[in-house]
Formats: structure tokens, C-alpha cells, sequence
């Protein structure tokens, strides 16, 4: 992994990127499929009465959902806008009581935090993507503040789902940067800021991933987050009710196959912490 974890960078980023973090998850078919299988993971692994840290939580999509599954929530977010949203729109969702605290802090540094003090911990959208080289840190502290047995539940972006959704815009940026420049992101899964608008990040295949939990505890979930609906916009656009629930389904179903944990835009992984 070639860039360096530039935490100031990535807040001032998503401080700009304001707003937009919270519609990217209703702009599309892939998007509200992606929703709704990590909302899937929620419902599998949070249980009423659960303490739970939300890191890297931006604007609140999944505090709501986390509070709906009725768990006592601390909200961590290093962009000083995003930690702001959430808490307006918590407060608009009528959540708010459900929050224990919010905190800005680096999940590579969660000294606030003691040991064993949450019952789970929720990392979705990808925060571990933008600690680069200081992931396997970040994993050891997420698991750090987890109870021993408890759960750590993360996504992260994924470079073959990406390219296999952005092709087009791939091969537009090797006629603009080189044709070194795809295989270096397929090479490195970095992308870096001064070819991609300024958005930096780290995207993962299965196996780099599953080798950074394998040592920090027990994987017992894994999934695409979406991969039938990444591409097929208009075929969904045409569906019936019936026939959404029915695509939802097959997605639920094969995104935890094998072969399909590298297809979708994000893999989500589930990690045990280990018992005393």
C-alpha cells in the first residue's frame, strides 16, 4: 500500500462533500440495495440494549438504524460538517435519545475509549478504506473497544467491483493519465487525490481483506454489498414491487458466495473479537 493516512485530508474532504454524504445512498438502485444489506448485517448482529460505537458514522444513516434496533449509540466521525449532520439529522429522525455521546476523534486513535466497552462496533462506508496504511491499527483499535466476543461490522470499497462499475470512466482516465494508471489502481487498489478529484481512498480484494482480519479475530460473516443491481438501473427502474423483493433476495443470497465477495462496490465482513 503506497499512500500514507492523511486523516486532516480526509476530514476536510468529506467537510466539503457535506450533504451529498448522505444522498449517495438513495441515488441509485446499487446504492439502496447496498443500504439495505448492510441494514441486513445490523439486524443479524445488534440487539436491543446493545452499547455500540458507530465509527466513521457521517451523517447518520446508520445511527437511525442503529437506534431502530433500539441500541444506546456513541457516534464517532472525523469531519467536524458530517459529525453536525448527524446531529441534525438523528434529531429530524426523532433518534436522538438513542445517542450517548459524540466524539470526534481518528478511529486509528480511540484513547477516549476503554477496553471491552461496546458490545459491537459498526464501521460501514468505508472509513477503513481511508486510514491506507495504518489499517491494520485502525482494526486493532476497533477491536480494542469491542467486549471480548463481541462484534466488529465493517465495509470496505472494493477495486474489482469498482472497476467491473466504472469501466468507462477507468479507461477515460488512462487516455488522460497513462495506461499505467489502471493497472496501478488494480495493482495497489490506491486511488489517489490528484487523479480522482481530490477523493483519496484505499480499495480491497477479499483476500488482502480476510488477511487483515484473520489477525485480529474470527470472521463469521462476509458479503458483497451489492452485485446483481450494480450496473442495472434501468431494468429496476421497470420492476414491479414484487419483482424488487424478489432481486433483493437473490442479491442477499448470492453476495455471500465466494466468488461474488469481490463484485460488488463495497465488501462487508463481520469480525468476532476473541473470548478471554
Amino acid at each position: 500500500m503506497s499512500l500514507s493516512h492523511d486523516p486532516e485530508y480526509t476530514a476536510r474532504h468529506y467537510d466539503a462533500y457535506a450533504e451529498r454524504e448522505w444522498d449517495r445512498h438513495d441515488v441509485s438502485w446499487a446504492a439502496r440495495t447496498s443500504f439495505a444489506i448492510h441494514c441486513r448485517y445490523l439486524t443479524e448482529f445488534v440487539s436491543r440494549g446493545d452499547v455500540v460505537l458507530d465509527a466513521g458514522a457521517g451523517p447518520g444513516r446508520f445511527t437511525i438504524e442503529l437506534a431502530k434496533h433500539g441500541a444506546h449509540i456513541h457516534v464517532v466521525e472525523l469531519s467536524p460538517v458530517q459529525l453536525q449532520l448527524n446531529a441534525e439529522r438523528v434529531q429530524a429522525a426523532g433518534w436522538e435519545e438513542s445517542v450517548v455521546a459524540r466524539v470526534r476523534a481518528d478511529i486509528c486513535a480511540l484513547s477516549t475509549f476503554p477496553d471491552g466497552c461496546f458490545d459491537a462496533v459498526v464501521c460501514f462506508g468505508g472509513p477503513l478504506s481511508y486510514v491506507m496504511d495504518q489499517a491494520d491499527v485502525a482494526l486493532g483499535e476497533l477491536c480494542r473497544v469491542t467486549r471480548p466476543g463481541g462484534h466488529v461490522l465493517m465495509s470496505v470499497m472494493s477495486s474489482a467491483g469498482a472497476v467491473r462499475m466504472f469501466l468507462p470512466q477507468l479507461l477515460d482516465e488512462g487516455r488522460a493519465f497513462g495506461p499505467e494508471h489502471g493497472d496501478r489502481i488494480l495493482r495497489t487498489g490506491d486511488v489517489a487525490r490528484d487523479t480522482n478529484n481530490g477523493h483519496e481512498c484505499h480499495m480491497y480484494r477479499w483476500s488482502e481483506l480476510s488477511g487483515l482480519l484473520d489477525r485480529h479475530g474470527k470472521i463469521v460473516g462476509a458479503s458483497a454489498a451489492n452485485f446483481l443491481t450494480a450496473q442495472h438501473d434501468d431494468a429496476l427502474d421497470a420492476a414491479s414491487d414484487a419483482e424488487r423483493e424478489q432481486i433483493l433476495r437473490w442479491e442477499v443470497e448470492l453476495c455471500r458466495e465466494p466468488g461474488a465477495l469481490d463484485g460488488g462496490t463495497h465488501i462487508l465482513a463481520v469480525l468476532q473479537t476473541p473470548h478471554d
